[in-house]
């Protein structure tokens, strides 16, 4: 491979302006490369002007914005967005409160029997959803609706979820009292113009002394007290109490001398779980499973807020959160709705691409409020490409499939109406890795079955839940899906090409992926070592050759020389890399 790459430029323009990643120089982290001077993280947001005490919406919009977003609501898109919410809300008009909430009296928490309920049933972000109408419409019967929902809560209603484990109320442990008090706070966000001043009160002192039992208050969640970032937990702790420092922070009846050091210690918790849970290129230290916990449920979304309501953005000076968001998409082959994300590593797998539940919902309207312009076109093509006839074939359309009333909130506010889509080939790099697990990602395209898709964890990855690392180099081509070769060791050098063609060196072998088609195949792959029958000797070392093509009849190796040919292209070594071409 010849030269250095347009990878960098390429990335400049996609993963906001100064966010390098994966093609990191031996020994650099963070996915800065070695020698650069690193930008503050998180940096300010330019122009950035504060919520005054008491002013709100917040969190996800501010007030200034909400004219274009009821203009929004307007569009095609924003008027199915609303009506799918109010049927979320109601089963109806979302004029009413829930006819149904899960039954007071049934047993609840991770070992009792699943008790399953229709949408329309009620949730922890009902007060979010009937905030938005109020919002929208400024009629105060919405708020009314909002502040039912708090006492509701208050008394002890519990959330659709099947186990009853998300509720005010004793909920079943940090994480879910994290992910319950930071919704309940969106919903305070949007309804607090439409209350008298005695709940907004009332309201935002319940938010800042909540405390449900050991390691389930706003400080001990704020700090994540329980666990560490590596834990899937960890993510919903914190996000869920950025949710709710944000949305209160100033406002009357609130102790900031309490809140205002909370905040500081909060944005260190952001970073961990960026820096030690995950890595650079979006991998979580207990899996996908589990990744997709910690970083959808409420991360991602605390990430927006903190943006919005504080002038602090964690997104634009790391890839980390965006490839948290982009890396569903990469890893997955969809089609007619449905994605197929393979392998799945790590624990809790039943969770990845679960979009009817809140464990894997809203990868797209989540996505939309935390990347850069380019890939968010990127993920609109994706999108319209591969789930937008099925979601609208099954009336849950823009990313609206979970009965969750919050995710049809974040589709109106971050779907990218009006901009054009892109292929997502074009969009963000086709090849990536994260320096932290020894995970890399290789793929040649987004279109159909016959893409590939090349990953690979070199290192074991551990939370409490570990994910091992992989045998064997794992390959999804042209329908089929293998294990090939191995490739031990850290990741010292990731060179990739605009095709996907990409060099992957560890201290001791070196795998290449070419693309170009110059071999007549779809992809040529090359790795130091015996790995298969197809081999050749070169430089003293023996190279192992895959040859993926749907042509039965494939080119034969010759080896002249130095090189080996196959087809129109050659495969040389040059100190231990792996070179296509020369």
């Amino acid at each position: 491979m010849k030269g250095k790459s347009s990878f960098r430029s390429r990335l400049q323009g996609v993963i906001l302006r100064c966010a390098l990643i994966s093609a990191v120089a031996a020994g650099a982290g963070g996915g800065v490369a070695a020698g650069e001077a690193a930008s503050p993280w998180p940096s300010n947001v330019p122009g950035f002007a504060a919520p005054a005490p008491g002013e709100h919406p917040r969190l996800f919009f501010r007030k200034g914005e909400l004219a274009a977003l009821r203009a929004k609501a307007e569009t095609p898109e924003g008027r199915a967005v609303v009506a799918r919410l109010r049927k979320l809300l109601d089963g109806a008009g979302g004029n009413a409160m829930p006819k149904q909430h899960r039954p007071e009296d049934a047993p609840y928490g991770d070992r009792s029997q699943p008790v399953e309920m229709p949408e329309g049933v009620y949730t922890m972000s009902h007060a979010a959803g009937y905030g938005l109408l109020y919002q929208l419409t400024g009629e105060r019967r919405y708020a009314d609706l909002g502040r039912e929902c708090f006492e509701w809560a208050w008394r002890g209603i519990r959330d659709r979820d099947a186990k009853g484990r998300y509720a005010w109320k004793d909920p079943q442990g940090a994480l879910r009292a994290g992910v319950v008090l930071g919704w309940y706070a969106v919903g305070y966000d949007l309804c607090y113009d439409g209350w008298d001043d005695e709940f907004r009160v009332k309201a935002a002192r319940a938010i800042q002394d909540y405390n449900e039992g050991p390691f389930q208050s706003l400080p001990e969640l704020a700090r994540g007290a329980r666990h560490h970032p590596g834990s899937n937990h960890w993510g919903m702790q914190v996000g869920g109490a950025a949710l709710a420092l944000l949305a209160i922070k100033d406002d009357p009846g609130v102790d900031m001398k309490m809140i205002g050091p909370l905040l500081d210690q909060n944005a260190k918790c952001m970073i961990r779980n960026m820096t030690e849970g995950f890595g650079d290129g979006g991998f979580f230290a207990e899996g996908d499973g589990t990744g997709s916990m910690s970083s959808h449920i409420v991360f991602l979304p605390a990430l927006q807020a903190w943006r919005t309501a504080a002038g602090k953005d964690f997104i634009a000076s790391r890839p980390n959160a965006q490839w948290m968001a982009l890396r569903w998409f990469a890893q997955a082959v969809s089609r007619d709705g449905r994605a197929d994300f393979w392998p799945q590593r790590g624990g809790y797998p039943h969770n990845i691409w679960a979009r009817g539940d809140i464990s894997g919902a809203g990868y797209f309207s989540i996505a939309f409020g935390v990347l850069a312009p380019q890939a968010r076109a990127g993920v609109l093509g994706y999108y319209d490409r591969f789930f937008k006839a099925a979601d609208e074939k099954n009336g849950t359309p823009f990313d609206t499939v979970s009965p969750y009333p919050h995710h049809a909130l974040l589709s109106l506010v971050n779907w990218p109406v009006g901009v054009e889509p892109i292929d997502p080939a074009r969009a963000w790099p086709l090849a990536f890795h994260d320096s932290k697990h020894q995970f890399f990602l290789i793929r040649n395209r987004y279109r159909d079955d016959d893409d590939i898709v090349i990953t690979h964890l070199g290192a074991n990855a551990r939370g409490f839940i570990r994910a091992p690392a992989d045998r064997q180099i794992q390959i999804r081509a042209l329908g089929k899906k293998l294990g090939w070769g191995r490739l031990p060791g850290k990741i010292t050098a990731f060179d990739t090409r605009d095709d996907g063609s990409t060099i992957v060196q560890t201290a001791a072998d070196c795998l290449g992926v070419d693309f170009s088609g110059a071999s007549g195949l779809d992809a040529l792959i090359a790795l130091t070592g015996e790995h298969g029958e197809r081999t050749a000797q070169l430089g003293g070392r023996t190279i192992s050759l895959l040859m993926l093509s749907k042509n039965k009849q494939l080119p034969e190796v010759r080896v002249e020389d130095d090189r080996a040919v196959i087809g129109g292209q050659t495969v040389r070594l040059e100190g231990g890399r792996i070179v296509f071409g020369r």
